[in-house]
């Protein structure tokens, strides 16, 4: 536009200097007289460039105030970062460490209980030995009753064949007589087999009893070390699927807190972008 009032200022004094023998044409002095009026000054033009240099240096200044702020935000989300990700390695630690503790816990109460275990079986195999003990003295002492019955009984038989022989004839009687010696030392000689064979029974007994009771201890022996086994292996597992979770953890927050941290952000330049555009609008808006 200052260019075209140059231009129209040019031509017209080339006109003004133009020979008096050519006729100025009409519009020729209309646009004189437009020239003359949208002619700017020099005093105007000045003002103009100092307030656009002005408008510049105020663009330039916000420019560097939202740079200041876009650091020392940067800053700030630096030293908020380090804190949360302090915080998150300081609670993952106590996670673990509370874990660690209650696993040995469990461990400690699994060596208690197997303990227990054992020590029940153990009585409880010392109980059946000593009832498999009396269970053979009873039918040891049934036994022996049951031989002196019998040997009551064949003493009342011989009695009996020595009376009906007293009416046989003398040799008889003899014959009788000796038949119940025989008899009698039979009966001894039974009873005394039968006593034998039912020691030999309770000793038996007693000997299967102990190997039981021995069998069982060494069972309860080899479960309490199956147990044992178990709960360190559940503990190792326990302490390793702790870790797994905490680094998973700290992962997500560390996700999480790059996330946000980068929409926050974004939110921030975007609200100061906004202000400095409207500002600018209206500090560049100029009247044709």
């Amino acid at each position: 536009m200052r260019s075209l009032k140059f231009k129209n200022l040019t031509v017209l004094k080339t006109l003004i200097t133009m020979s008096a023998t050519y006729s100025t044409p009409k519009f020729m002095h209309s646009l004189a007289k437009l020239a003359k009026a949208n002619r700017v000054s020099n005093k105007d033009a000045k003002a103009k460039k100092v307030a656009k240099a002005k408008r510049a240096k105020e663009i330039q200044r916000e420019h560097d105030i939202a740079t200041k702020m876009d650091k020392d935000l940067t800053k700030l989300e630096n030293i908020a970062a380090k804190e949360e990700a302090k915080q998150v390695n300081i609670e993952a630690k106590e996670a673990a460490k509370q874990a660690k503790i209650d696993a040995k816990e469990e461990a400690k109460q699994a060596k208690i209980q197997v303990k227990e275990e054992a020590k029940q079986t153990k009585i409880q195999a010392k109980e059946e030995a000593k009832q498999a003990k009396i269970q053979a003295k009873e039918e040891a002492k049934q036994v022996k009753v049951l031989a002196k019955e019998e040997a009551k009984l064949v003493k009342e038989e011989a009695k009996l064949v020595k009376e009906e022989a007293k009416e046989e004839v003398k040799q008889a009687k003899i014959d009788a007589k000796e038949e119940v010696k025989q008899a009698k030392i039979d009966a001894k000689e039974e009873v005394k087999q039968e006593a034998k064979l039912a020691n030999e029974e309770a000793k038996l007994a007693k000997v299967q009893a102990k190997e039981e009771a021995k069998q069982a201890k060494e069972e309860a022996k080899a479960e309490a070390k199956q147990a044992k086994e178990e709960a360190k292996v559940e503990a190792k597992a326990a302490a390793k699927l702790a870790k797994e979770e905490e680094k998973a953890e700290k992962k997500a927050a560390a996700k999480l807190a790059k996330e946000a941290q980068n929409e926050e952000r974004t939110d921030i330049i975007h609200t100061i972008c906004e202000n400095l555009g409207q500002s600018s609008n209206v500090s560049v808006e100029v009247t044709v």
